[in-house]
């Protein structure tokens, strides 16, 4: 079987045929299979690999490590057979290769008509992560915790449901009869009741330390991690409920999702320099970043006993003072973003050292600048893109001020606000709330006063005088407004017109501006998009420090990932015991999602390279969706003896799924086939 070109009546451009050597007594003839058009797009020196990789597919053999070019082209070939191909010398080789390999297949005849198909089963996310659910040696690790094995598969459902469709505990059932699990994983899948899938969240739970070592330790043998560094950093997820019974459920003005109105857990991560979780740690909810540092400290010590702790990289919401010394006082090595207050004593440095070009591009320029003071090295670094942003962020902040002065100047001008105590305290809580900004504003405020002057030979009407007097003791309160004052001498004024016109009355307005000082915001202005890093380690260059800190990216992802992806957010559970469960077993999920990732990225799938738009990305967010439309399906025969056969086989895998399993390192061979004859 071989490709040909022939030239064509109709079109400047070649035919191109499939065909093969048929023998015929003693001539050798070619005998077209297939007419292939004139825009498939086949080079000539993959045509010879491409009609091999036919032919094996139309035999019933499949080749796992074709390229994924030729794998699409064959996609094609032997859809274009199925419609339009002659199948008769086809059927003649798949006999003869039977009977050359003594295969014994059941045969049997069917009523074609009369074939069913369905009961089909997503199976191309639930293949993937039961296969890292081995791969990471999780039923070893939960057998040796004691878990039974009805109880392994369960948790195995409960993680792989959070990696795949994050439904309740509740809904897993439900779940369950939409994906491939009773194929994979279990028999029947009426056993598996929501109450399971609640119990072996509390039994996770209760051994999350030792199933976390024996996971990262399993990890660290497969994936050959590095332990040098440990990126630290927290984050907080919020509840649907009061949450009563739950001690560590509490309200924290400094909720990041900025739901004050739930409670909220605090949630640490230390993860490895590759991304991979080493550690976690739930916290109440009003734990800062600073108070949580020493905790953790315990935990990596107790981790490596014996050994030097690895360099900790924090960001700045971490740092204090006190942490600094206490991770001096443990011996380890950091690399921390400062506060803002230390910054300010570099502001020459900034504004006059020379830096360097660490990184150029269109989106981003940083610029570093390496200055030691004592046993601290500091990386003095400029980053356009953070520029752009911090300076976004200070217009949006300086509108917002803006418009609560205006509001206020407007108040003061209608006489809806008089007191001025009342606007002292209206100016405190616009400074309190808009304290990013309103440091370099010069707010203002003067109170309007009301006099008024006799002549001593005036000769005024008492009334008159009376009015007046009562007037300028309420201006004085301030119980009035000048607008209302003004009205009420307007009546006066026609009431009492010879008299009024005697008096030298003087009404000075209320005063109120806010504005920017111009000197102050240009300073802060120039500083846009610096930040200062430090580390006690002297064996690092500038370069060093800034790749070693912007790993913090990773924790980043990995919170991202777990409240997204893995729907950590919002949690539904009240008790303290469910509520940790909840978030290891997202947890775990995260182990599989990370380590699916890494092994695409691992295997040279990177942005921009090979024949498939899914390349542009190895989120498993994306390999989820492309795979979803591999199934399990029933197959059912009528046979011309009356016997029915149930086929239970999962479906040819597209190019696109082949090229995925393979990069993970997946054989679809070892799926299971199921065969009843009714």
């Amino acid at each position: 079987m071989f490709l040909r070109e022939k030239k064509s009546k109709n079109s400047k451009l070649p035919v191109l045929q499939l065909v093969e050597n048929i023998r015929q007594g003693d001539k050798v003839s070619q005998r077209l299979i297939v007419s292939l058009g004139t825009h498939l797009p086949v080079s000539k020196e993959i045509r010879k690999q491409v009609s091999r990789a036919v032919k094996q597919r139309l035999l019933g053999q499949t080749s796992f490590f074709d390229d994924p070019q030729v794998t699409v082209i064959v996609d094609r070939i032997i859809k274009k057979i199925q419609t339009d191909g002659k199948w008769d010398s086809v059927r003649k080789q798949v006999q003869a290769f039977k009977q050359e390999t003594k295969d014994a297949p059941q045969t049997a005849e069917v009523f074609v008509d009369d074939v069913q198909h369905g009961y089909d089963r997503a199976l191309g996310p639930l293949f993937i992560g039961h296969t890292f659910w081995n791969r990471l040696g999780f039923p070893d690790i939960l057998a040796k915790r004691g878990f039974s094995d009805a109880q392994i598969k369960t948790a195995e459902i409960s993680v792989l449901n959070r990696l795949i469709a994050q439904d309740s505990e509740h809904a897993i059932p439900s779940w369950i009869k939409t994906a491939a699990v009773e194929d994979l994983i279990i028999d029947k899948a009426e056993d598996y009741g929501d109450d399971r899938f609640h119990s072996i969240s509390d039994r996770l739970f209760k051994h999350q330390k030792k199933i976390e070592e024996a996971l990262y330790e399993r990890e660290n043998d497969l994936f050959h991690l590095n332990n040098a560094m440990c990126l630290y950093d927290l984050t907080n997820t919020y509840f649907e409920g009061s949450c009563p019974s739950n001690p560590k459920a509490q309200f924290n003005k400094n909720q990041k999702e900025k739901r004050t109105d739930c409670r909220q857990i605090v949630i640490a991560l230390v993860l490895d320099q590759q991304g991979f979780i080493r550690r976690h740690h739930v916290f109440n909810g009003k734990m800062t970043d600073v108070k949580s540092l020493a905790h953790i400290l315990k935990i990596l010590k107790k981790d490596f006993q014996g050994t030097e702790l690895p360099t900790l990289i924090m960001d700045r919401g971490v740092v204090s003072d006190a942490n600094i010394e206490l991770l001096k006082s443990y011996g380890v090595k950091y690399i921390v973003a400062t506060r803002s207050g230390e910054e300010k004593h570099f502001t020459d440095d900034f504004l006059n050292s020379d830096f360097k070009v660490l990184k150029n591009n269109k989106n981003n320029k940083v610029e570093i600048f390496l200055k030691r003071e004592g046993a601290e090295t500091f990386l003095l670094c400029k980053s356009t893109l953070r520029k752009a942003k911090e300076q976004s962020m200070r217009n949006q902040a300086e509108e917002r001020l803006d418009k609560d002065i205006a509001k206020l100047a407007k108040l003061i001008k209608t006489g809806r606000r008089v007191d001025p105590f009342a606007v002292e305290r209206s100016i405190g809580r616009i400074k309190q709330r808009h304290s990013a900004v309103a440091h370099y504003y010069e707010i203002a405020y003067i109170p309007f006063s009301f006099e008024y002057r006799v002549h001593r030979d005036a000769v005024i009407p008492k009334r008159l005088l009376n009015s007046l007097l009562k007037l300028k003791e309420k201006a004085d309160q301030y119980k009035i407004s000048s607008v209302k004052l003004k009205a009420d001498l307007e009546k006066l004024s026609q009431k009492y017109p010879r008299g009024y016109g005697k008096i030298r009355i003087t009404i000075r307005e209320a005063f109120f501006s806010g504005e920017p000082i111009d000197e102050k915001r240009e300073q802060l202005q120039a500083l846009d998009g610096n930040y200062l890093l430090k580390t006690n380690r002297e064996d690092l260059s500038d370069c060093d420090i800034w790749n070693m800190y912007v790993m913090l990216t990773r924790v980043e992802s990995a919170f991202r990932t777990l409240k997204t992806d893995l729907k950590l957010r919002p949690n539904f559970h009240q008790k303290e015991p469910r509520v940790e469960g909840h978030v290891f077993i997202g947890i775990l999920a995260y182990h599989l999602l990370h380590s699916i990732e890494h092994t695409l990225r691992t295997n040279g799938c990177s942005r921009g390279r090979g024949p498939f738009l899914w390349t542009a990305s190895t989120s498993w967010a994306t390999i989820k969706r492309v795979v979803s439309n591999h199934t399990y399906s029933s197959i059912i025969l009528p046979t011309t003896s009356g016997t029915v056969i149930h086929l239970r086989k999962p479906g040819i895998p597209e190019a696109i799924h082949e090229e995925i399993y393979r990069k993970l390192m997946i054989n679809t061979k070892d799926l299971p086939v199921k065969k009843i004859y009714a």
